[in-house]
This record gives structure tokens, sequence and C-alpha cells, in this order.
């Protein structure tokens, strides 16, 4: 990139109070959108090598623009992910010797690259990439598998040839999810590039979807600069004024920072979302009155996002593909172990890890395990008193009951955050700190309050008419 052109980027991001990088990376998934009416307009419909060319030139260039020559770290690993390929096919010993080489390939990036803060460099399309990498080679395992031994999302994704090097190449280099996501299977690529998703000629009618994905996304994304740059900056939480602040004034602050801060995520992949429309690779059939879907790739549900008043309601709405391919191909796959929270503990170790090297990304998911663990148990207690359900749900009090929920989901969710974005123990635990680790000691305690209350209401066994002992039936052992 020349010198002008470097300039006019550091311009913008001092006159936004942003850094270079994270200009250059809204600037790239912007940039989506022409490079999406270009395919549109001179790619779609060509021969799948053409689209593969096509998307691994753009790819190349945004990696260029934001990370220079360092994006050949990605054509390394895919290079040598194909090699792997080539030699063990879709073997048990493919899969394992690939999941290595990705993620130790990331690792070592991580702690090339890291610093004290978040860092915007070559690991931020890498670590979309060894998931698509990693989820190639079990689809290939999966693909030599008998059919009567596939669940029913492994026949939506398991492969029966291995893809070529420029098949893998397009897949990685994908210009609408290549540099933040959204990820998406091998299969869905290749059924993409073979005309699969084309139901007329020409090119997708959906610019009306499209549109509503960027328009979102750009408010979202121009809600959290305004206000965090403004007035609920990260650095104001490590102040002595907001240690100052009284207990609910700082509760307030870390739910409202907090809720800026997740919406933040939710505009970048809505942004990059958009350009997947456009291009088509998001069909997803059709809805019952026959309208064509174009969801396939979606990874922020905005109304289940905005609208949910629990940690797994927020879940299903928020990172949808990386918590489906986590799902797919880490918890379900731990079925093995026999204990779906040990499965659990598994799979979001592995996803701190996945995120990098600061101890703030393990505390984070450590409070979310605690955090689903405690709301299920809470959960499961109220279930045993009909009376309050029935109170609770009755349309008097649901918005009020909702509201609540909503109010307490934000602080504890923003709560979490604070590790997540401060990343190192001297900064976080001056936050947690200076609100009496409340969110740690609620969630810690709160399984044994619901096991004493279990147990306090336990009905003794109860005798039939003919004095036979008669027991009342055991409670739902269900876990998070």
């Amino acid at each position: 990139m020349d010198q002008q052109s470097e300039g006019i980027v550091y311009k913008l991001a001092e006159s936004l109070g942003s850094a270079d990088a994270a200009v250059r990376l809204i600037l790239s998934l912007l940039a989506g959108y022409p490079l999406a009416f270009a395919y549109r307009l001179f790619v779609h419909g060509k021969s799948p090598t053409a689209q593969h060319l096509f998307f691994i030139a753009t790819g190349l260039a945004l990696g260029y623009f934001n990370f220079g020559l360092t994006t050949v770290h990605s054509l390394a690993n895919t290079v040598l992910v194909w090699l792997l390929i080539r030699l063990l096919g879709g073997s048990a010993s493919g899969v394992v010797a690939a999941f290595i080489l990705n993620n130790v390939y990331l690792l070592i990036g991580y702690f090339n690259m890291t610093t004290d803060g978040y860092d915007i460099s070559w690991t931020i399309p890498h670590c979309v990439i060894t998931l698509r990498l990693t989820g190639t080679m079990f689809d290939l395992y999966d693909g030599r598998k008998k059919e009567s031994e596939l669940s029913v999302d492994q026949k939506k994704t398991a492969l029966y040839q291995s893809p070529s090097l420029l098949e893998l190449l397009g897949h990685v280099y994908y210009f609408g999810g290549f540099l933040v996501g959204p990820t998406f299977n091998m299969k869905r690529y290749l059924s993409f590039v073979n005309g699969e998703y084309t139901e007329q000629k020409g090119p997708p009618n959906n610019l009306y979807e499209a549109g509503k994905r960027l328009l979102a996304g750009v408010w979202y994304i121009a809600t959290f600069q305004a206000m965090s740059s403004l007035f609920f900056t990260d650095q104001y939480m490590l102040s002595q004024q907001f240690h100052n602040l009284s207990f609910l004034a700082k509760c307030a602050y870390i739910l409202v920072w907090g809720k800026l801060n997740i919406s933040k995520y939710v505009g970048v992949w809505l942004i990059g979302e958009g350009s997947c429309i456009l291009t088509g690779l998001t069909y997803n059939g059709k809805d019952k009155n026959g309208n064509v879907l174009w969801d396939g790739c979606s990874n922020a549900h905005i109304y289940t996002f905005e609208s949910s008043a629990t940690f797994r309601e927020l879940i299903s709405g928020f990172n949808v593909n990386t918590n489906n391919w986590m799902a797919r191909y880490i918890f379900k796959r731990l079925r093995f172990l026999g204990n779906v929270q040990i499965s659990q503990v598994v799979t979001l170790l592995y996803l701190a890890v996945w995120h990098g090297l600061h101890s703030g990304y393990y505390m984070n998911f450590f409070l979310e395990f605690i955090m689903i663990n405690g709301e299920t148990q809470l959960a499961g207690v109220i279930r045993q008193f009909p009376g309050l359900q029935a109170i609770l749900s009755g349309a008097l009090l649901r918005p009020l009951v909702w509201f609540v929920k909503k109010t307490l989901l934000l602080f504890f969710v923003g709560y979490a955050l604070v590790s997540f974005v401060h990343l190192k123990w001297s900064r976080y635990s001056q936050v947690y700190g200076s609100v009496y680790y409340v969110g740690h000691v609620i969630f810690l305690v709160l399984p044994f309050l619901c096991l004493l209350v279990r147990l306090l209401v336990r009905s003794p066994s109860k005798r039939d008419t003919n004095g036979a002992s008669v027991k009342e039936p055991a409670d739902d052992k269900k876990t998070s």
C-alpha cells in the first residue's frame, strides 16, 4: 500500500478516535459490498475455477491491506493442511494431525504477536481459518463412515471426496468470511460455487436482505463508537473516579459498557454477513410460504439477541456459527465421556484457548460456565413450585419479570466481558474487586443454595391406600 493511502487511513482513524488497525478492518468489511457486486456482475455463474481464483485474489488483497506480508501465514497453514489431506485423507489420524497442526500454528502466532491489549493482527482471520480447516478434515473423516453411523448434522457436512488445493484456498479466502467470519463448512462452499444455490438466471434477488444487515451492522458499530469513545471507555473502569462511584453506579456502568461491547461484535458480523448474502453463499432453502431464506451463515440473530432474557437465549442469537462449530466438532464428539458438564467444560476450555493466551479469556469462559449452570439450577428449583411459576409467567407480571431478568442478564454479561476486554489479571481484578466480585460470589454459591432448597422441599415417601410405598418422581437432572 502506498504512503498516500497509508496517510488517508491514519488520518481517518485519528479523526474517529480509533486504532488504525480497527479502521482498516471495518473498511475491509465494507469493501465486501463492492467486491460482492463485482462478483455478481463478472464472476457469478462462471466456472468453479474462476470463482476460486476470484475469492483467492480478493481475500489475499484484503489480507495484505490489513496485515501486510504476514498474510502468508494463512497461505502456509492451508497448504500444510492440503498436504495432510493428500497423505492421510479422511482418516482418524488425519483429523488428529490437522487439529494439532492448526491449533499449534495459531497458538504460536498468539505467542509471537500478543501484547498487553487486544491485538488486531494476522491471528484474527487465522482463528477463523483454524476452524474452517479443522472442520474440513472432520468432514472428510465423516465422509468415510457408513451413512447409518452419521448424525443428521454430519450428513449435512460430510465430504465424500478430498478437496483440491484450489478449492481449499477458495474456501479459506472467500472475502465475505475471511477476516472475521462467518465460518462455514466446505460442503456449503462447494455447493455455492457449483451453482446449487441458484434458482434463477443471473445473480440472486437478495439486495433487500443484504441491505438490512448492512444498515443494522453500521448502526451497531456507530453506536458503539460514539458511546464508548465519549462516555463508556475501557480505561475509565480502571480509574480512581470509577472506583469512587457507589456500588450501584458501578454496576450500572458495567451494564451499559457491556451492552455496547457485545453489540460491537454483532455489528461486525452483520456487515460481513451482508456481503455474503449478496454473493448468494447464505442460501438456506425456503420457508413454509415458499420465500427464499438467506440466513445460512447468520452469526447474529438480532431479534433473539435483543429480546433474550436468559443466557441460553442470548447464546442462541450471538456468535451462532462459532457456537454451532463448537457443538458439532467438539461438544457432540465428546459423548464418549458420558457426562454433559465435562463435555461443556472441555468445549469452553478449547474456546478460551482458541481466543488466545491471556488469562482474561479463561476467566470469561469460566464465568460463562458457572452463570449458565447457575441459571439452569435456578430454573429447576422454580419448576418445583408450580404456583410461583404460574404467578411469574402470568400476564400481569410477565413484562416486569422480563425487565428484571433482562437487566440482570445485561449486567452479568458485562461483568464477564470485563475480563474478556481487559485481558490481564492486574486490570480486570481491579474492576471485579471494586464490585466485591459479586458475579463470582452469586454464581458460585447459587448451585449450593438450589441444592439446599431441593433437599428442604423434597416430600417424604407417600403411601397408597394399601400401604405400599409410593415415591415422588425424581427431579429432572438437567444440566447445562
